[in-house]
């Protein structure tokens, strides 16, 4: 044999016992032939398993703040099923889904919002006192247009006859005017001589008087002046201005203003009064009800004063079955004089 032959027969070898050792590792290496499968075939498609689905816990509450949505994780594609053979005896095996593939959400942490301090409010200012002007009594009646009224004067209560006082009284589309002439008779002629002529004029208004004007003179030459000037809501006195309280008046008015204005059942009001050199607030009082005699006849009056301590008195006795006219006026100075005027008649 030639040295080729031996090379040859080796490998030969080699491979024969490479193969013996493969079949004896690998068991049995004889399988019976399949057995044969009748036709024809049938085949149907059959869906996977489901697949698990992986359910996140609930999440807590979140407190109301502005967050960001989450975002859904991605999920991968199911696989396309694949058709499967009724007649295949071996399951379809499971297809376990690996953790990576599964992606758990954490619950995100909730957001604590810090309150933002708020300011106190600024306080208010504090409101302006109000102040309340001594209640108006309503208009309860008018005066006749034209009235000529007589008064006697006397210094004192039941004194002297010093002479008379003639009132003259006119009303016209809203406004009045009212004079006042007063001149000594008798044994007062003697000492005292001329005329004492008063004035005042203004409108009438829902609150009574307002007078706008009023003027005392001696022959032809005026003595003390008063204007009053509402819209500013000052009174002028000769060369001066003071404040101008509601419903003011002047010596000459107020009786009359008081005949329009008075409540019976009033008790108690204040009234400031002007006799055109100083203005001067009087606080009125119902004194109650007193008859005065009147010529032959005696008269029911309502007698009202007003007093300012230091400054005198003011009197006034009303009728009210004479349209509440005065039927006596007196005056009380800071002085002590008194001066008396008693109505004689009327027209």
């Amino acid at each position: 044999m030639t040295r080729a032959h031996r090379i040859l027969a080796s490998a030969l070898f080699i491979s024969l016992a490479t193969h013996l050792l493969m079949l004896a590792s690998a068991g049995s290496w004889w399988t019976p032939p399949a057995e044969e499968i009748p036709f024809p075939i049938e085949a149907s498609l059959v869906p996977p398993p489901a697949k698990a689905e992986v359910v996140p816990a609930p999440a807590k509450p979140k407190p109301k703040a502005i967050q960001a949505a989450p975002v859904a994780p991605a999920t991968a594609a199911p696989p396309a099923p694949s058709p499967v053979l009724e007649s295949e005896s071996v399951a379809a095996p499971e297809i376990a889904i690996p953790a990576a593939a599964a992606v758990a959400v954490a619950p995100l942490a909730p957001v604590i919002e810090t309150p933002i301090p708020i300011p106190p409010p600024s306080p208010l200012p504090a409101p302006k006192p109000v102040v309340v002007e001594p209640a108006l009594p309503p208009v309860l009646r008018n005066l006749p247009e034209r009235l000529n009224l007589r008064y006697a004067v006397r210094a004192g209560d039941g004194g002297f006859n010093l002479g008379q006082a003639i009132y003259s009284w006119q009303r016209r589309d809203g406004h009045y005017i009212l004079v006042s002439v007063a001149q000594a008779t008798g044994l007062a002629s003697l000492f005292v001589s001329g005329k004492l002529v008063q004035t005042s004029e203004g409108s009438i208004t829902a609150h009574g008087l307002q007078p706008e004007q009023y003027w005392l003179s001696r022959g032809e030459r005026r003595q003390d002046t008063a204007r009053f000037d509402w819209g500013a809501g000052r009174l002028v006195q000769g060369n001066s201005g003071v404040a101008l309280p509601a419903a003011s008046q002047d010596v000459l008015s107020f009786p009359f203003h008081l005949a329009m204005t008075v409540d019976a059942s009033a008790t108690e009001w204040t009234l400031a009064v002007t006799n055109g050199r100083k203005l001067r607030e009087y606080h009125f009082k119902n004194l109650g009800h007193e008859h005065l005699k009147f010529g032959e006849h005696e008269i029911d009056t309502l007698h009202l004063q007003g007093s300012r301590s230091g400054e005198g008195t003011l009197d006034v006795w009303l009728a009210p079955s004479r349209h509440w006219l005065p039927q006596r006026i007196r005056t009380l100075d800071q002085k002590g004089k008194v001066m008396v005027l008693s109505l004689e008649e009327a027209s």
